[in-house]
């Protein structure tokens, strides 16, 4: 599930750093590049600044849109962890079980995703507070393998 997002994001975060220092080097060295002249003879004086001003607000667009994604899946598991908490109440005061076709499983999904993704973390607490709240979520035991819960939500 999202497996070319996952990829976008991943060449994403690899090579933000080395196109920003690529950047900062045409600009730096501007004076020097080659065919500079013809460029500013025919382009203007200014064409490297503006080319880079371009580029960095194409970046600035692209983090924006992470963010937004960001905050619609932060939502999407605080969403589901409030709704697994009415439910858990419902059924301690004798109301109907839980089932997997909750009130918004699409948010149950996308909490699942954040899980997961946290358990292949190097602190051992995050693992297992991940993990816990991954059980809690989905009503399933998969262990702290983030491999079997990824195979999970494949099949969801």
């Amino acid at each position: 599930m999202g497996s070319k997002a996952d990829k976008f994001d991943g060449w994403f975060r690899q090579l933000t750093p080395l196109f920003l220092l690529g950047l900062a080097g045409v600009v730096l060295f501007e004076p020097v590049l080659p065919y500079g002249d013809w460029l500013r003879f025919h382009l203007g004086e200014d064409i490297v600044l503006k080319v880079a001003v371009v580029f960095l607000v194409l970046y600035v667009l692209l983090l924006w849109g992470e963010t937004l994604r960001l905050q619609g899946l932060l939502t999407g598991l605080l969403e589901a962890f409030k709704t697994f908490g009415r439910e858990r109440e419902a059924e301690a005061r004798g109301g109907a079980p839980r089932g997997k076709g909750s009130n918004n499983p699409k948010a149950r999904l996308e909490a699942a995703k954040l899980l997961i993704a946290a358990l292949r973390s190097d602190d051992p607490e995050i693992v297992a507070t991940s993990h816990h709240n991954l059980v809690r979520l989905v009503g399933e035991d998969l262990g702290k393998d983030a491999g079997a819960w990824e195979q999970w939500l494949k099949s969801q």
